[in-house]
């Protein structure tokens, strides 16, 4: 899920950091996003995706929310490079990958990811997906389980209703769509409309993945959460309760934003999670109790 404001802070800032008077969370030299060094193209179902790689040890796949780009992970890259190849990449009518034809949906994102996947001959990887990113995460999980080893969701949904969503999430999108809606009738052209409004018309759409296709997921997968989230707590309960080979943590003090509000809270813990063996204790088991 992206909100307005993850537009304008994250995506926008990520795009053209010299024209905002905000700085950058974890300022670099590097220019993450537009980094010709680290960037590569691969054509899969009938658009250029574009991503960046770096580091090298196991591949770790980096997947951005709604409405970002590769820059949004700008407090990842580096530190999870020290120990991964670090693939991130611009999702289709994200970022420099192409829109390609027909709706936006995040089955068919999450189809592109595998393809890049199998054609670079990568897999199986990690995968920390924030938001639509964890979306995607879940689904490559569900569909293409051979291709994921373990996988990081952040605050993803499954459903785009009011169960889900903090009550305040859709008429946001909502407003945003609309906004985008008469800026194209007016022919402006400060910002990309079209794209705006097909991400946020995605999010009032979709996802729709059944509580029981979760069970299908073979991976390891930490489910993270925020405990001031725009999805609502009890929605995370019943993704966790769900998860075959699942953990949960909910980090203090942090909103829908953690990846860059809170970098070394969200990186330390994915990263623990990511290098240590799964397991799964019970209390009863702790307790001795038969």
């Amino acid at each position: 899920m992206r909100l307005v404001f993850l537009v304008l802070f994250v995506a926008t800032l990520a795009a053209n950091p010299a024209s905002q008077a905000q700085p950058l969370p974890c300022p670099s030299r590097v220019p993450y996003g537009a980094n010709d060094k680290a960037g590569h193209t691969v054509t899969v179902n009938g658009i250029r995706l574009y991503y960046e790689t770096y580091g090298r040890g196991r591949p770790l796949l980096l997947i951005h929310g709604n409405g970002g780009s590769i820059g949004v992970a700008r407090c990842q890259i580096p530190y999870f490079s020290r120990s991964y190849r670090v693939i991130v990449t611009d999702s289709r009518a994200h970022g420099k990958t192409e829109d390609g034809s027909g709706p936006l949906t995040y089955e068919q994102m999450a189809d592109d990811l595998a393809a890049m996947l199998m054609q670079t001959n990568t897999g199986p990887v990690n995968i920390i997906g924030q938001s639509d990113g964890a979306i995607l995460g879940l689904l490559l999980a569900i569909h293409h389980p051979a291709l994921v080893s373990k996988l990081v969701a952040f605050a993803p949904n499954l459903r785009p209703d009011d169960t889900a969503l903090m009550d305040w999430v859709r008429p946001s999108m909502i407003k945003a769509r609309d906004e985008a809606e008469a800026m194209l009738a007016k022919g402006d052209r400060s910002q990309n409309w079209s794209r705006i409004k097909r991400h946020n018309q995605l999010m009032l759409d979709e996802p729709n993945i059944p509580v029981s296709e979760l069970r299908r997921i073979e991976a390891p997968t930490l489910l993270m959460a925020s405990d001031a989230d725009a999805i609502n707590l009890e929605h995370f309960i019943e993704i966790y309760r769900a998860l075959p080979k699942g953990h949960f943590a909910i980090l203090p003090g942090t909103t829908h934003l953690a990846l860059f509000q809170k970098p070394e809270l969200f990186n330390s813990t994915a990263e623990r999670f990511l290098k240590e063996p799964f397991d799964r204790p019970t209390t009863k088991e702790a307790f001795g109790v038969q």
